[in-house]
């Protein structure tokens, strides 16, 4: 390992916690990565506590260059936690709150770099059942080749506005944000104007399938709805919280209800028109 070029981040809202629901696998994984300009493999701890980037050796590392390379590190991994989200039907419930942090930089002897690491604004806190996975090497792949790291980057900012989103500590409060974002981006999907739910139950109807999540439709509780009128789990979920008056039951807005949320404003945030 000493021979290698490679840079170690630390991962948050995933880590390992024996008070709080957690995602780990049964052993650290591992995806060889082809074809990217940086990197040549990927180890992710067994914890999802960090992640090892290993570089070409062949890497022309100064100090000019150095930073373009940490740039390009942030977003690689930046792509691949939308991914986890995206795919958070395979870990349905665990609070996801994911952040990346770079911790360390290792180059091959007799490089000297002097590099100041800038702030980011990426996923924080921690993460609140275990559910441990034997099959974890698969699922980094599957992380790994959702990878877009230009597209994530044209669309950097819708991104933070998500996991910020996801740091909230009130469910219900963070539940009703990312509804009414996701009605946002699918106003801005449509360039319409008007926000309404019609359009969101509409968008999701049609992409529910495209992240796992089985549509489960009710007849629809929005206000001056007709009786023919149906709405998606997430729309029902989110007209229980915001209308009372209409149901007397009790309203669990779980991890399941906000990572599936999240995975659908993830496809939202896609079809965005760069």
């Amino acid at each position: 390992m000493q021979s290698e070029n490679y840079v170690v981040f630390d991962i948050f809202g995933i880590k390992h916690n024996d008070h709080k629901n957690s995602l780990v696998f049964s052993e650290n994984a591992v995806c060889e990565i082809n074809n990217d300009q940086f990197i040549t493999k990927i180890v992710v701890a067994a914890d999802i506590s960090k992640a090892t980037l290993y570089l070409h050796n062949s890497l022309e590392i100064t100090n000019e260059t150095v930073s373009q390379i940490i740039d390009y590190l942030y977003k690689f991994l930046g792509s691949m936690m939308i991914s986890l989200l995206k795919n958070s039907s395979q870990y349905p419930n665990v609070l996801l709150k994911p952040t990346i942090r770079h911790s360390q930089i290792h180059f091959l002897e007799g490089k000297h770099i002097n590099f100041e690491l800038s702030d980011y604004i990426q996923l924080r806190d921690e993460v609140s059942i275990q559910c441990t996975h034997s099959d974890g090497n698969d699922i980094l792949n599957k992380w790994v080749q959702d990878v877009q790291v230009p597209h994530y980057t044209s669309k950097n900012d819708r991104y933070d506005i998500l996991f910020l989103l996801l740091q909230g500590k009130n469910a219900v409060q963070k539940y009703m944000a990312m509804y009414a974002y996701l009605m946002s981006l699918v106003r801005e999907i449509n360039m319409t104007r008007n926000e309404g739910q019609r359009q969101v139950v509409q968008y999701v109807t049609i992409n529910c399938s495209r992240v796992g999540i089985a549509l489960c439709p009710s007849p629809s509780t929005r206000p001056g709805a007709k009786s023919t009128d149906t709405e998606d789990q997430f729309t029902a979920l989110r007209n229980r919280i915001g209308h009372p008056i209409v149901t007397t039951c009790f309203v669990d807005v779980n991890e399941r209800a906000v990572n599936e949320l999240a995975s659908i404003v993830c496809c939202a945030i896609e079809d965005i028109p760069s």
